[in-house]
């Protein structure tokens, strides 16, 4: 087989398991009598927060002012009260200035899931969970990986983000016994993109930095067919309007 088609055979696979998922959750929620609402909610927002008001003084104090959509698009806005709201809205990725990313050879850690075809090499930016996670996919799926960290010790950047020491060391032992190459201590400086042609390597300029195995500030260039920046993820609450809740934010 080709391999654009064993890459599409398992991104429709994953895309089917995701949709029996979310669809096997719907059911059980329906079944312990949980009230599923699919749409966006912020607490009360200033031109809604008087909206369904009552005068009953044991009203939950707590508003969500809720927007849903039909099939036919339109829009309609509903207030839900409680006395205690949980927030778990996931996160979203971070994405640093300076990365030009366009969803097909430059990728965050959400739009590699639309990646249409199976790269032959790869480099990811990030030492964390979910870099360490795609390095190892694409390099059972036989892509060559970079992994770009800053750290000029691998196994320190995985202690950063908690990992007990014995287990980042054999972490990071496996990524190299896997064939996944590790430039440590280096950035990337620049991004060198063809245009309109996806046969031709995306060149990407390297730079040293902390003392590493090169020199501060000298330059390398690495070639690659796409390029995954996970450097972490921030939560999605910037629409929340959480002001209204009272709750202050520390970054």
């Amino acid at each position: 087989l080709r391999e654009d088609s064993c890459w599409n055979e398992i991104v429709s696979s994953c895309i089917d398991l995701a949709g029996s998922s979310a669809s096997d959750v719907r059911r059980q929620l329906n079944f312990v009598g949980v009230t599923y609402i699919e749409g966006f909610a912020s607490f009360a927002l200033p031109d809604t927060e008087d909206e369904d008001e009552d005068d009953d003084d044991d009203a939950p104090p707590n508003a969500l002012c809720i927007a849903t959509t039909n099939k036919e698009g339109e829009t309609k806005t509903s207030t839900l009260r409680a006395n205690k709201i949980l927030i778990a809205t996931g996160s979203s990725p971070f994405r640093p200035t300076g990365i030009p990313f366009d969803g097909k050879r430059i990728f965050d850690s959400d739009s590699i899931n639309t990646l249409s075809y199976l790269p032959r090499s790869i480099a990811i930016t990030g030492s964390g969970i979910i870099a360490i996670e795609f390095a190892k996919i694409f390099r059972n799926l036989g892509a060559e990986v970079t992994l770009i960290i800053r750290d000029n010790v691998p196994r320190n950047a995985l202690m950063k983000i908690g990992l007990d020491k014995d287990i980042s060391a054999t972490l990071v032992a496996d990524l190299v016994r896997g064939g996944i190459k590790i430039e440590r201590g280096a950035q990337v400086a620049s991004f060198d993109i063809p245009q309109n042609n996806m046969a031709a390597p995306i060149k990407i300029t390297l730079e040293g930095r902390n003392g590493s195995d090169r020199p501060t500030g000298s330059k390398m260039e690495l070639k690659v067919d796409s390029y995954l920046a996970a450097v972490g993820r921030q939560p999605n609450t910037q629409k929340l309007n959480l002001e209204k809740a009272g709750i202050e934010l520390d970054e």
